[in-house]
């Protein structure tokens, strides 16, 4: 299951750049990770609980409207900008009395809502779409080099052109000599934090550990009769 951690890793992945089928699966895992879903179900309350606000929104803006209206009528005609103070003046207790009676039906509707929401965000919390996250996983994997890779496409004529060849020499060198010492995959941030990542997701791609040297078969003692 992610927790925030691996989430900030795999933001912070994609704060770099990153090929484009890792990306959207990056994007895709991050949408259904645990900090999401705590996201949406925290939207959804604050959006009922401001159904209250909006209906005293509603009265404000009719009120400003009533007396703009007023103002622009009273420019007309005496007469009927004092008929649109009287409709303002009836409708205002109907405004109030509305805002009265809603106010205990959302805190009745909030109050049924809380439980269900609370389950739900519990059932959501552990679960990761298994689809998206081995999707996710899969374009981690692809995007992390080898050592025979880095040393590969460091050697080619075209990378010499577009780094330098100084450079590009100085990160084949960095990569042979890895290798030598019996490492397999590329060190640069982006591959580091994609393993790091896959790790967090119960993916370990560690190095294989150098086999040590067979111990020498100990000479019998010749048996003398």
């Amino acid at each position: 299951m992610a927790d925030k951690k691996t989430v900030d890793k795999v933001k912070e992945l994609l704060s770099g750049h990153v090929y484009a089928p890792l990306k959207e699966a990056a994007e895709k895992w991050l949408a259904e990770a645990d900090e999401k879903y705590g996201d949406k179900f925290d939207d959804f309350k604050e959006k009922s609980s401001e159904t209250l606000d909006k209906l005293g929104d509603i009265a404000e803006k009719y009120s400003d409207k009533s007396i703009e209206v007023t103002e622009k009528l009273a420019k007309v005609s005496d007469k009927i900008a004092e008929g649109v103070d009287k409709f303002t003046e009836k409708a205002a207790p109907v405004v109030d009395d509305l805002k009265e009676k809603a106010a205990p039906k959302i805190d009745e509707l909030k109050e049924k809502a809380a439980p269900k929401i609370d389950e739900i965000k519990g059932k959501a919390a552990p679960v990761i779409d298994k689809v998206t996250e081995n999707e996710f996983i899969k374009q981690l994997k692809a995007g992390i080099s080898s050592l025979d890779e880095v040393i590969d496409t460091f050697s080619k004529p075209e990378m010499k052109e577009a780094m330098g060849e100084e450079a590009a020499a100085q990160i084949k060198a960095h990569a042979e000599a890895m290798k030598a010492e019996g490492k397999t995959y590329c060190d640069c941030p982006a591959c580091t934090k994609a393993r790091e990542i896959l790790r967090d997701l119960g993916v370990d791609l560690e190095e294989p550990e150098a086999e040590e040297p067979a111990a020498e078969a100990a000479e019998e003692p010749e048996v003398t009769e």
